[in-house]
């Protein structure tokens, strides 16, 4: 290395933050396939890129010299295919015509062009490429990452680029692997061993293990587990153990096909094979003369071919038959179901019934849901021997429709030609395949319980287990499957008994994805597959959400499911992976990644029981003596002083078990700056201090749409052991925040654009919490800050505890952060006025004017949570924000309009005392509102500015700040229904102002 090397680290200095939020979000989306992805489902699984760049970065030497750093980036960036040669390794994409055509010699455009918009077919590829690579690297980053693949999709840097990192760094590698293990022999005297004691799927552990490093990984909670160890041992296992696994899995998959088509269950009268079951639940409704009715929020089906379901009444029984149609005229009503929002809607047929016999004027058309569950006395609690509703429940269970594939056949081509789908109502034959199903489990299920083969676990209550027994009367997690479910779960359960103990481990991981794609708590997305329909698994969110209607897949259509496979990416270091709490860890690492439980945020120990009630017999056998249960006990979660003191238990064990010159790095995604408050403490408690902080934009949108100020990043904490006895006090630390902060945020803006603002931007949030983080680099950096035992702090309850030395430092770092929240529209209205700098401009603006203004900001962008509001009152310090709020419900808050403001006190402004100017009632918002609420009144627009005139200082901000906060909210609210009595007030008072003379 030609400058002098340091003790720090790369990822002390700098870390590329533009390029990695790209890099992160990309490989985040819902829709691009991870490798990881085979294994089954976890919560929060963390970016391979960005753990390659935390590992990486933690044994990369920063130079000595700063004005080095440029060039350290620059090897870096080579080192993570980021740089010219990298990106054009990773080009998978042709560039078009229309970029090179310009860049090309007259030559070339002779040669290899038809016109500026086409290439020539069959042109020379060697030439092409020559122009292509030039034309490429002439392209931004962000510009060349729309032609390139991911970067854990090759094998590291070209060969080219080899040459000048090693030169660099004075290595010899040839591989990533191989230049992490020299960087590291260099820094700590053997072979980086990184460690994760919250491995949750395995992602950390996975990368580090790709990458050479020796790995430790553990989690509490035994489903993570399972899914840790398939990563370090089917991904990262040897070719040997993946194909022995995939064998496996066809066997076992064909045995339970065979035997379902022995038994004739998914199979039509005519050889049909079925690929989906659609149910609905059926409830009797006395208003409506005891009839039973289906509950479903739509009857629509397949809307690609207009697939609908016609509920046919057969009145002598006083119960509804189900009839499929394609098209015709019922097509455009089917939409609408019989349960809309929270009423059970009475169905047309009925209705129609009704008024025949002069009875519906006496009927309700509505009644709702929860009204009719409460009059029949509530839901019955399931017993363990349930797999239906019994005769006399209130929510009974209908088979409605079944999806049908025909064979396959060849045409008269030889080409083969899949068959097609059929949609049809449930016929005798279909009902007595679904009664032999029943009896058939009713035979087993008492010895597949015993064996482990079918859950027998209670539901324990929780915030989302409840909910299944409170709105569907479940008692054990195999009510939450149907017969047909249940059988073939448990015949394929039964048969992992007879595998080998690791393929059986490996086997249990496919359960789970078959579990997860088969249970009552499937829904059927009639959109997929084109406008065909298909099915969304249990948890397509963090939650177990339970549904009117609901489906269930054959085995056939579940074969992708049960047929996993598992991609090769197995690195040369020890793997080791264990069920253990945090605080027990034992194992000794250089480096320690975590993705540690966030409060209350996701209820792991509670989902995963979905999974752990199917896999007991299994984990017990494949990993004797391991834990089989969800410890929820143990579980580091909650807000309160428990989970503080649990989090600094495991972060001090975990500083324990790493060297003196070891490092942490904490990923973080979290809304709620009080949690990082917390946070702060944890890391002072647990001897750690904060000596970076680096913001990746890394969360993508999750399923539906997501408005609102959702934070979008994962704050990258780099932690050292804390050394020396430092004293400070809030005075002097004071300064030290708010110029950190500032630093951050002006960092965190510059990789925005960077990275292209449309693609991973920032949310204000994401600056807030920002600013918290900035503010626990410094605070970490102390002993002791103004004598006051931070420790017992940890210990005392949320409503015990006082306004600290702490949180007054946190509150701080975020109202020095609003200062850089100015809001685009605000911006554009100053510059429009000629207001000079608009951060100074908007730092004159009183505390309240800004919470007024930023909130309006948010109603533009849809944001109506309470939450949001509450986050923005206490960034700006504000005792009393709801007095600036109109209504203030969970998510329908938004902030007062004019007319909900009291009346500002009747004083001009040379009377108030200067040291009050800058007060929220003496303030110019405050008065404009006050001015437009005399207009909506009716007074005409001389009154209003005259008012202004008075009330505010307005010769003197009459062409600056009066007319900026009017173009603001002109511009801001002219989309706000709620707003829209306003308008023309608005615009009336700023014609008053600009042109008043007095």
């Amino acid at each position: 290395m030609t400058a002098a090397q340091s003790t720090k680290t790369f990822i002390e200095v700098q870390f590329p933050i533009g390029p990695l939020s790209v890099e992160s979000y990309i490989e985040r989306l819902p829709y691009v396939g991870k490798p990881m992805n085979s294994l089954g489902k976890w919560w929060g699984s963390k970016p391979l890129v960005l753990t390659r760049a935390i590992i990486l970065g933690s044994v990369f030497p920063a130079s000595d010299d700063p004005e080095r750093w440029p060039d350290d980036l620059a090897i870096f960036l080579r080192c993570m295919t980021l740089d010219n040669a990298g990106m054009w390794k990773r080009k998978t994409e042709a560039l078009p015509a229309k970029l090179c055509y310009p860049m090309a010699t007259t030559a070339e455009k002779a040669e290899l062009f038809q016109d500026s918009e086409r290439w020539v077919r069959g042109a020379d590829r060697e030439q092409k490429l020559a122009l292509e690579r030039r034309r490429f690297y002439a392209m931004d980053y962000v510009d060349q990452r729309e032609y390139c693949c991911r970067i854990e999709q090759i094998d590291g840097p070209p060969e080219e680029s080899w040459a000048e990192i090693n030169a660099y760094l004075g290595n010899t590698a040839k591989t990533l692997p191989e230049l992490i293990e020299q960087l590291s022999i260099r820094r700590y005297g053997k072979r980086l061993k990184v460690g994760d004691a919250f491995s949750g799927m395995g992602s950390i552990p996975f990368e580090a293990a790709e990458l050479g490093c020796d790995v430790y990984a553990s989690d509490l909670n035994p489903v993570a587990c399972l899914l840790t160890w398939g990563a370090l041992n089917l991904l990262g296992g040897t070719d040997e153990f993946r194909a022995t696994v995939h064998a496996e899995q066809k066997r076992v998959y064909d045995e339970v096909d065979a035997w379902i088509m022995e038994k004739g269950f998914e199979s039509s009268e005519e050889g049909w094979r079925a690929e989906a079951y659609l149910y609905c639940i059926e409830m009797t409704v006395p208003e409506w003369d005891g009839w039973k009715i289906p509950v479903c929020p739509s009857w629509v089906i397949a809307p690609k071919t207009e697939t609908w379901v016609e509920l046919v009444p057969i009145e002598p029984e006083k119960r509804f038959g189900f009839k499929v149609h394609h098209g015709g005229t019922g097509y455009a009503d089917a939409d609408s179901g019989t349960k809309q929002g929270g009423d059970v809607v009475c169905p047309p047929p009925l209705w129609e019934i009704f008024k025949k016999q002069g009875r519906h004027q006496q009927i309700p058309r509505t009644i709702p849901y929860n009204q009719l569950i409460e009059n029949a006395g509530g839901l019955r609690r399931w017993e363990n021997a349930d797999v239906v509703p019994r005769t006399g429940d209130i929510l009974l269970e209908r088979l409605f429709c079944i999806r049908w594939r025909k064979p396959d056949w060849t045409d008269e081509r030889g080409r083969e030609r899949r068959g097609d789908l059929v949609y049809r109502e449930p016929r005798a034959h279909d009902l007595d395949a679904e009664m032999s199903v029943l009896d058939e489990l009713r035979q087993v299920f008492d010895r597949w319980q015993a064996s482990g083969w079918l859950p027998s676990w209670r539901i324990e209550a929780g915030q989302e287990t409840t909910r299944l027994t409170r709105e569907k009367g479940w008692g054990y997690w195999h009510h939450l499957f149907t017969p047909r479910q249940l059988l073939v779960l448990g015949d394929y359960s039964r048969r992992l008994g007879d595998c080998e103990d690791q393929t059986r481990a490996a086997l249990t991981l496919a359960l789970g994805r078959l579990t997860e794609a088969n249970a009552r708590l499937v829904r059927w997305k009639r959109g997929d597959g084109g406008g065909v329909g298909g099915t969304v698994s249990v948890y397509y969110n963090q939650a177990l959400n339970t549904f009117p209607n609901y489906v269930t897949r054959s085995w056939k259509h579940l074969a992708f499911q049960a047929h996993p496979e598992y991609q090769d990416f197995s690195g040369d270091g020890k793997k080791e992976s264990q069920s253990i709490d945090a605080r027990l860890v034992s194992q000794s690492c250089q480096v320690w990644i975590t993705d540690p439980p966030y409060s209350d945020a996701v209820n792991y120990e509670e989902l995963s029981e979905f999974f752990l009630a199917w896999y007991v017999p299994h984990l017990k056998a494949a990993f004797p003596g391991s834990n089989t249960d969800s410890l929820r006990s143990k579980a580091v979660k909650g807000d309160d002083a428990p989970f503080r003191v649990a989090m600094a238990e495991c972060y001090r064990n975990l500083a324990q078990h790493m060297p003196d010159d070891g490092m942490q790095v904490l990923m973080f995604t979290h809304k709620s700056t009080d949690v990082w408050e917390d946070l702060a403490l944890i890391m002072w408690s647990a001897g750690l201090q904060v000596k970076q902080v680096w913001s990746i934009a890394t969360e993508t949108p999750g399923a539906g749409v997501r408005t609102g100020n959702y934070v979008q990043s994962t704050y990258n904490m780099v932690l050292r052991k804390r050394t020396g006895d430092k004293v400070g006090f809030v005075d002097f630390i004071t300064p030290q925040v708010n110029k950190r902060v500032k630093e951050v945020i002006t960092r965190m803006r510059a990789s925005q654009i960077e990275a292209g603002l449309a693609r991973c931007g920032y949310t204000d949030t994401d600056y807030l919490l920002a600013a918290q983080a900035a503010a626990a680099e410094v605070v970490t950096g102390y002993a002791t800050i103004d004598g006051v035992d931070l420790d017992a702090e940890l210990r005392t309850a949320n409503n015990q505890r006082g306004r600290s030395a702490l949180r007054t430092l946190m509150e701080n770092a975020k109202r020095t952060a609003t200062d850089f929240l100015l809001p685009p529209a605000m911006d554009r209205a100053i510059k429009k006025v000629s207001g000079g700098d608009a951060y100074q401009f908007w730092r004159q603006f009183c505390a309240e004017e800004k919470f007024l203004l930023k909130g309006l900001e948010g109603e533009a962008q849809g944001v109506f949570k309470l939450g949001a509001f509450q986050d923005l009152g206490r960034a700006y310090g504000l005792v009393d924000y709801e007095s600036l709020l109109g209504p203030t419900r969970a998510n329908d808050t938004r902030t007062s309009l004019p007319e909900e403001l009291p009346r500002p006190e009747a004083l001009r402004f040379d009377e108030v005392p200067s040291s009050d100017r800058g007060l929220w009632r003496y303030s110019p918002t405050r008065h404009i509102y006050h001015a437009l609420k005399l207009l909506s009144d009716g007074a005409d627009a001389e009154r209003a500015v005259k008012h202004l005139v008075d009330s505010t200082d307005f010769w003197n901000l009459r062409t600056t700040r009066l007319p900026a906060i009017l173009g603001y909210l002109q511009e801001t609210t002219a989309r706000m229904p709620h707003w829209a009595p306003y308008q023309d007030a608005l615009t009336q008072l700023a014609i008053g102002v600009e042109h008043h003379r007095g």
